[in-house]
C-alpha cells in the first residue's frame, strides 16, 4: 500500500516546466540502489507508472492546444496562448516539458528492465514477466508520443550520454520490435497475480494496452495486416476494457491540473457545436460554457475532468475499432469497415459493459465510398479520442496541417508539424546543437502535409 501511494503521488503530477533527465536527487536513492533490490525494483516499477502519467499528461496537453482541441484561459501565460496559434519559438517550456518527461519514462522503463533482468532470480516468473512487459510496453509508448511530436528523436539512450536523433523510418520500428517484445513477454509466462495486484496500477489491464498500442503504431506504419490483427485482440467490453490511471486525494488528474492559472487550457466550445446534435459524447467529455479565453477563444468546460480525482483513460477502448475499420477500408473490404464504424456510432449509454465515450447515433445510411468511408472513420476519431494527443498525428496522416490561426480566427485539425527541440537537450548534447540538428521548417503553404524525414 505504501508503493501504491507513492505511486499515486507520482502520478499526479504534470511537469509544464523543463526538467532534468538525471532521476538521481540528494534525498532519493539512485537508479543503482533501486535497481539492485526486489523492493526497489518494485518501487521503480510502481514510479514508472506515474512517470508515464505525467508524460502522457504533457503529450495530450501539448498535442491538443496545437491542434484545434484546446485554448489558453484568460489568466494563461502568453507562450500558451501563442501555441494554441500555432506559434511555438525554440525553448517554450511546453516543447521542452514533453521531451524532458517522456525521456524520463523511458530512463525508468531502461532501469526497470535492467533491474528486473538481474534480479531475475529473486522474482517469481510471473511477477518478472509482469515487469518486463510494463518497461517494454511504456517505454514503446513515450518514444511513441515524442515521434508525434519532433521530427526526429532519440531511440538508443540507455548508458548513453550523448544519443543520436533518428527520423522516423528508424523510430517507428523501433516502437513496434519494444511492443512485440512485450507481447511475447507477456504470451510467454501470464504475469502472477502479485504484480497484477500489488504492483500494476489498480484499473490498467496491460494486455489490453500492450495490443492496443501494437494497433497503434502499425496503422502509423501503414501495416493493415498488422492493425487488424492486434485490434483485433483488444478487449472492448466488460470494465477491464478501459484502462485508467487513478487519482486518490490529493493528488489530481493532468487535466484537472491545468484548467486555471498560468498554464491553464480549457476545451474549445467548436468541439461540442461541430458535433452532430443528439452525439452524446459531447456531454461526456464537455460542459456547455460561455468562457472566453486569453484571446478570445470560445471554450467550454471539463465534464469528464470537472472532478479532480476523475481517472485518465490510458486509452479508450473504441480506438481499436477505428484502427479496424480504416484497415479493413484500406485493403478494400468496405462493408465490414462500415460495421466497425457503425459499432463506434451506435454505442449508447450501458452499451459493452464500460463507461468510455458514448455516441449513441443512427447508423451510416446507405454504401459508403472508400474516400467516404475514411473521411468518416477520421470525423469519428475526432469526437472519440479526444484529448488523447492522437488528433495531432490524425491532421498529419490526412495531410491536414492547416497552418497557424491568428485570434480571433478558430483554428481546424492543425496549426503546425512539429515542437522545436528541447533546449536542455541541446546544451547537454553534442549531436542536439543547433548546427548538428535543425529545427524542422515548417510548411510555407497550408494544407500541408509534414516531413517526418
Amino acid at each position: 500500500m505504501r508503493l501504491l501511494r507513492l505511486a499515486a503521488s507520482a502520478v499526479g503530477a504534470l511537469a509544464l516546466g523543463a526538467c532534468s533527465l538525471d532521476l538521481q536527487n540528494p534525498n532519493s536513492p539512485t537508479a543503482e540502489q533501486v535497481t539492485t533490490s526486489p523492493d526497489g525494483v518494485i518501487a521503480l516499477a510502481t514510479g514508472l507508472q506515474g512517470r508515464f502519467a505525467t508524460s502522457y499528461g504533457n503529450f495530450a496537453y501539448t498535442a491538443g492546444l496545437v491542434t484545434d482541441e484546446f485554448a489558453s484561459v484568460s489568466a494563461a501565460l502568453i507562450s500558451i496562448s501563442d501555441a494554441e496559434q500555432g506559434a511555438v519559438p525554440s525553448g517554450t517550456g511546453i516543447a521542452d516539458a514533453v521531451f524532458n518527461s517522456l525521456y524520463r519514462t523511458v530512463r525508468s522503463a531502461d532501469d526497470l528492465l535492467a533491474g528486473a533482468n538481474a534480479l531475475s532470480g529473486q522474482f517469481d516468473a510471473g511477477t518478472r514477466s509482469g515487469l518486463r512487459a510494463l518497461a517494454f510496453a511504456m517505454k514503446a509508448e513515450a518514444i511513441g508520443e515524442a515521434l508525434q511530436s519532433y521530427q526526429r528523436v532519440p531511440i538508443e539512450t540507455f548508458g548513453i550520454t550523448s544519443p543520436t536523433y533518428v527520423g522516423r523510418s528508424q523510430a517507428l520500428p523501433f516502437v513496434r520490435a519494444l511492443l512485440d517484445s512485450a507481447s511475447a513477454t507477456l504470451a510467454a509466462t501470464a504475469p502472477s497475480a502479485f504484480f497484477n495486484s500489488s504492483i500494476l496500477t489498480p484499473g490498467l489491464n496491460l494486455p489490453n494496452f500492450v495490443n492496443l498500442l501494437r494497433a497503434r503504431y502499425a496503422r502509423m506504419a501503414n501495416d493493415n495486416a498488422g492493425a487488424l490483427a492486434a485490434a483485433n485482440l483488444v478487449g472492448r467490453t466488460g470494465p477491464t476494457a478501459l484502462s485508467t490511471f487513478s487519482f486518490p486525494v490529493p493528488t489530481v488528474n493532468p487535466f484537472a491540473n491545468v484548467t486555471g492559472g498560468a498554464n491553464g487550457i480549457a476545451p474549445r466550445r467548436q468541439f461540442r457545436l461541430s458535433m452532430a446534435p443528439t452525439d452524446q459524447r459531447a456531454t461526456y467529455f464537455v460542459v456547455a460554457s460561455t468562457a472566453t479565453g486569453r484571446v478570445g477563444a470560445l471554450l467550454d468546460t471539463w465534464a469528464r475532468y470537472a472532478n479532480p480525482q476523475a481517472p485518465l483513460p490510458v486509452y479508450f477502448p473504441d480506438e481499436a475499432l477505428l484502427i479496424k475499420a480504416e484497415a479493413l477500408a484500406n485493403t478494400g473490404q468496405l462493408a465490414a469497415a462500415q460495421a466497425a464504424v457503425d459499432s463506434v456510432r451506435t454505442d449508447c449509454t450501458g452499451g459493452r459493459g464500460v463507461d468510455d465515450p458514448k455516441a449513441c447515433l443512427q447508423p451510416l445510411q446507405g454504401t459508403l465510398t472508400q474516400a467516404a468511408l475514411l473521411d468518416e472513420i477520421y470525423l469519428q476519431r475526432r469526437f472519440e479520442l479526444f484529448g488523447s494527443g492522437l488528433r495531432w498525428e490524425d491532421a498529419r496522416r490526412r495531410n491536414a496541417v492547416r497552418g497557424p490561426a491568428a485570434a480571433p480566427a478558430v483554428p481546424s485539425e492543425g496549426q503546425r508539424c512539429w515542437l522545436p527541440y528541447a533546449v536542455g537537450d541541446r546544451n547537454a548534447n553534442p549531436n542536439a546543437t543547433f548546427a548538428a540538428l535543425p529545427d524542422p521548417a515548417e510548411p510555407a503553404a497550408y494544407p500541408a502535409g509534414c516531413s517526418v524525414n
